[in-house]
């Protein structure tokens, strides 16, 4: 269970990574925090906990990453070996020391086990807009995980980010997704169609939102 990464990059401005902003009051000075991703947070549902990724959840994920039913909806190419996972791990440790948006490990609190990801995959903090992402190893699809973890995300969104609009959007095909944005009440704004050529394959695009206001 996925949504489309990475759909629109260009015009996007991600967060200041510098975590403060200094204010004059009077003749003494005070420092806001501005960065809610600097310490990178962790936030917990009923039975999840969503923290950073950490090197021993390399085999956790390798094992969904690389499975075909999941990377055929997604835009990475399935994982040829842990070399490619330590990769994306890397990459989310460089963010999370720059304060930057990042995946969030998707933990079952009963087992302590690595599930899968969640994250805000850009944010344009000029106009508070968003675009949410996740993926789910298939053993624990169906049971309404990724509903409770992006559900709680868009709570922080709203409430820590300042965020109006999140947007989230997956191929035609992918009918597990969209019934993830459509529990979390999303609405389908529309069908991009012929909008993307991935791994040689034209794919429709469906984009859904949710606004402050109707969350």
């Amino acid at each position: 269970m996925t949504a489309v990464r990475g759909l629109t990059n260009a015009a996007t401005k991600l967060i200041d990574t510098n975590p403060f902003i200094w204010t004059q009051k009077g003749a003494h000075m005070t420092v806001k925090p501005t960065n809610p991703f600097y310490p990178f947070p962790e936030l917990q549902t009923k039975r999840l906990l969503l923290r950073k990724l950490q090197q021993d959840d390399l085999h956790a994920v390798f094992d969904y990453a690389s499975r075909t039913e999941v990377s055929r909806f997604v835009l990475w190419d399935t994982h040829q070996s842990t070399q490619d996972t330590q990769q994306f791990l890397n990459i989310s440790y460089e963010k999370y020391e720059r304060g930057e948006v990042a995946p969030f490990a998707i933990e079952e609190k009963s087992s302590g086990r690595l599930i899968g990801t969640i994250d805000f995959v850009w944010w344009d903090k000029e106009h508070s807009v968003a675009e949410l992402g996740y993926v789910l190893t298939p053993d624990y699809w169906g049971h309404g995980f990724i509903p409770e973890a992006a559900e709680r995300l868009v709570q922080f969104g709203f409430d820590k980010m300042d965020l109006f609009r999140i947007e989230a959007r997956c191929y035609e095909t992918n009918t597990n997704s969209t019934r993830v944005m459509e529990k979390i009440g999303m609405s389908h704004e529309g069908t991009l169609r012929g909008r993307m050529l991935v791994k040689g394959e034209r794919q429709n695009i469906l984009l859904y939102s949710l606004l402050k206001n109707e969350a």
